[in-house]
């Protein structure tokens, strides 16, 4: 059953930071890096930054003290997301299908079987995971595919009943048996451990986003000109437009009651699970997009962007990070 939360759209406290909130800094330097795509955590002193330019990925890597650039093999393209099980074993996806593994001392490339751009990519086990993609124009596929510990193989999709989706832009699951892909015009599947369906969750726009903390509680986020939220308990999904609070890139949570958030116009926000009520983090004064955001066990949240609606140079990069305060643990 799909239920539209309309009397919840719109709520805002503008300039008004959520109780015991803390103020985001600098994380690091990243003007000159080129964009940074996707920001993930093994532990907080293993933190991970990918991105780069169209024709040059970049990755940078802090240990707890400092971050460092990391070398990619020679012409690797943007990278787009991580996805680290520990600290010798992350995996990388980019454009044009790139997929690179990190070994704890260098990255390996993998052949992953497509060409398509990859956006996303979240596994239940090192022999168990997923990559999505697709460009998004006509002529592009919206891309699933899987590895199982030997190569990548294409996943069997159903036909969507939403046209013209040319592209999926995030992955995340709960459980082998619990994963949720989510993309462009609203289009959303999902796998339950033998096939992938359909779900029909009352949004028309682009979802960029997504993440949970249980196969009864997971967040969707997207819009491109306001912000879309789309919720999952284990039984319905709830569709709300949260305007004005601008589009969404980067969901992330660790409990049911608050996920944090990262969208475009520099926007950084903490929302309540329950009524949606939104509060707007304080941020460095920037009209660049956040793109990525995510936490670490230390209670540190780290948020990731750039210049993203650049079509030339100079690709300019974002980081900055915060502590989470207690009411948001």
């Amino acid at each position: 059953m799909l239920a539209i939360s309309a009397a919840l759209a719109g709520v805002w406290l503008a300039g008004c930071p959520g109780p015991e909130s803390t103020v985001w800094t600098e994380a690091f330097d990243a003007h000159d890096v080129g964009w940074l795509l996707n920001v993930a955590s093994v532990s907080p002193s293993d933190v991970w930054a990918v991105g780069g330019s169209p024709d040059a990925g970049v990755a940078r890597h802090y240990d707890g003290h400092a971050w460092s650039a990391v070398a990619v093999p020679s012409a690797t393209p943007l990278l787009n997301w991580a996805m680290p099980f520990r600290t010798d074993h992350v995996i990388v996806v980019g454009n044009h299908g790139t997929v690179l593994v990190w070994n704890g001392a260098s990255f390996d490339t993998q052949e992953s079987g497509t060409t398509e751009n990859l956006w996303g990519v979240w596994g239940a086990s090192e022999t168990d995971v997923w990559a999505v993609g697709g460009s998004g124009f006509e002529g592009s596929v919206a891309t699933v595919i899987h590895w199982d510990g030997a190569s990548w193989t294409p996943a069997a999709l159903p036909t969507l009943e939403r046209p013209n989706v040319f592209a999926f832009f995030k992955v995340w699951g709960s459980s082998a048996d619990d994963v949720w892909v989510v993309g462009q015009r609203g289009a959303v599947v999902h796998y339950d451990g033998s096939a992938w369906t359909e779900e029909l969750v009352g949004a028309s726009d682009d979802l960029i986003a997504v993440w949970g903390t249980g196969p009864d509680h997971v967040v969707m986020v997207g819009g491109r000109s306001n912000a879309i939220v789309v919720t999952w308990d284990g039984t319905s999904f709830v569709s709300s437009n949260l305007a004005p609070l601008p589009g969404l890139n980067g969901v992330w949570m660790d409990n049911d009651r608050v996920f944090h958030v990262a969208g475009t116009e520099g926007t950084l926000a903490t929302i309540e699970s329950s009524g949606l009520v939104w509060h707007d983090d304080a941020v460095p004064a920037t009209r660049l997009a956040y793109h990525s955001i995510t936490g670490d066990s230390s209670g540190r949240l780290w948020s990731v962007g750039g210049s993203l609606s650049s079509v030339t140079a100079p690709f300019v990069g974002i980081a900055s990070t915060r502590p989470r305060a207690a009411s948001e643990r």
